[in-house]
């Protein structure tokens, strides 16, 4: 199925990301057997990055990143210049390591941009430990997109205010990825989110249901490396007319023959699923060869390319197909 061109393209809104750095390294450095925790912090921030420009649809103008510069060592200024390689703007704070300056800082001048930039820009926050909920609140209510970050989040929903906690995300995935995954959460069992469960058998696609949804799922969501399964599911009712035809009987198809498969992802209040396309199946190499020689470009959204743009929802969203560790209502083998 070729995928289809569209016009249509939503609305980018322009977004710092303000990183705090010295927290950030503290929690990876306790977490991992590595012996190069900055290179670590790196990858995170370049995998935030890609992931609130492809997902949420938000344009990184700045990323700032706040650190404490032990008194009396040059050992930052060192440091700095792998983040400036990669466009990241250092702030540095002479005080111990174990003090807040760095946070407070990050605090200071994340309100100073909000005045400066307006409410039409969106800040994302990285960190460890830290959940800065006083600065989240305001700056969501001053009309800000925000999304905070944090590789230990917040473990039962009544530990943040309630106008704040939709708008916290569990960081930790962003080091991980098929073959590889660095489970910093300490409250995290074993045996979610493990390893990746890509296919290893792959088996022709002959039901022609079947087939048309996978064409469906690449002509919608074909430009994401990772799509949510709640905004899939509800596109898939929209265009899937026979009602005898349920989406998620049809996906579980699709992973019984390895064409896709299905990740959880840790996220607060909720978990939810993403949904990963087996490039090596031949029915999907097929269809993607297909898509890339009738249009320059993988198809975004139609009329409804908002779903995918507003994944902040769907990110905490269960009830409308999102599962999560406890879910046994998604169709097994």
């Amino acid at each position: 199925m070729a995928a289809r061109k569209s016009s249509y393209r939503p609305r980018t809104r322009n977004a710092v990301i303000l990183v705090d750095y010295t927290n950030v390294f503290g929690v990876i450095s306790e977490r991992i057997d590595n012996d190069q925790p900055d290179a670590v912090v790196l990858d995170l921030v370049t995998s935030l990055k890609r992931h609130v420009s492809e997902h949420l649809n938000l344009r990184p103008v700045r990323t700032l990143a706040f650190a404490n510069l032990p008194p009396g060592t040059m050992r930052g200024h060192r440091a700095t210049g792998a983040w400036l390689a990669q466009g990241i703007e250092p702030h540095l704070c002479y005080a111990r390591s174990r003090d807040e300056a760095a946070a407070i800082e990050l605090a200071m001048e994340a309100m100073k941009l909000s005045a400066e930039m307006g409410p039409g820009t969106a800040f994302v926050v990285l960190s460890g430990n830290q959940w800065f909920v006083p600065l989240v609140q305001r700056l969501f209510r001053s009309g800000h997109f925000v999304l905070m970050a944090t590789l230990e989040s917040p473990s039962a929903q009544d530990d943040l205010p309630a106008d704040c906690q939709d708008l916290y995300l569990s960081a930790d995935f962003l080091l991980g990825g098929p073959g590889r995954k660095l489970d910093l959460a300490s409250d995290q069992d074993e045996d979610s989110e493990g390893e990746s469960q890509r296919p290893t058998e792959t088996v022709a696609i002959t039901d022609t249901a079947v087939l048309k949804t996978l064409g469906i799922i690449e002509s919608y969501f074909g430009q994401y490396e990772e799509i949510y399964l709640t905004p899939l599911l509800r596109k898939l009712s929209e265009i899937i007319d026979d009602p005898d035809e349920e989406p998620k009987v049809l996906i579980n198809d699709l992973e019984q023959v390895g064409a896709v498969w299905l990740e959880k992802r840790r996220g607060f209040p909720h978990n939810y699923t993403v949904l990963l396309m087996n490039m090596e199946h031949p029915d999907v190499a097929e269809i993607k060869e297909s898509s890339l020689t009738d249009s320059d470009e993988y198809a975004s959204y139609d009329d409804d390319q908002e779903d995918q743009s507003e994944a902040n929802d769907d990110y905490y969203d269960d009830s409308d197909g999102n599962y999560d560790d406890d879910d046994d209502e998604y169709p097994s083998d």
